[in-house]
């Protein structure tokens, strides 16, 4: 999965972020072909769990400031996704056999359609306050 301007939600560092969380999905990938999978594909989940804190912080910082109206409900998106990844997390942990390609899969299926339905929606809206604030 190559990051695109398709994914590009106008808003400069969530843009770089989201390009970062794609390389990161991909890091999975080689968990497949590496001899110590599961170390491998831990140890990039709990990169990932880090960094998507992180990037969730930073989007919900910008929408806070720019007073978007579906903030509560996209929290609780990022909420939701961070659980089930430290819920993955914990069950390789436990010794769960866990696909590396299910998950990679699963990850991109998440990035992909928040990105493309609900981060844009954020871009939208910032672009149209952006407009509004130009024509005044």
């Amino acid at each position: 999965m190559q990051w695109s301007q398709k994914y590009h939600v106008g808003i400069a560092v969530i843009d770089e972020q989201h390009r970062e969380l794609f390389e990161m999905v991909e890091a999975l990938e080689k968990c497949r072909d590496a001899g110590s999978a599961y170390k491998v594909m831990r140890c990039v989940l709990k990169k990932l769990v880090r960094y998507v804190k992180e990037h969730f912080e930073n989007e919900e910082q910008i929408m806070r400031r720019m007073a978007y109206p579906d903030l509560p409900r996209h929290k609780k998106l990022h909420k939701g996704l961070v659980e089930q990844v430290v819920a993955i997390l914990l069950e390789i942990k436990e010794g769960k056999v866990i696909a590396p390609d299910e998950l990679r899969d699963f990850l991109r299926s998440w990035l992909v359609e928040h990105i493309m339905v609900e981060d844009k929606r954020v871009g939208e809206f910032l672009c149209a306050k952006v407009r509004a604030k130009a024509a005044a």
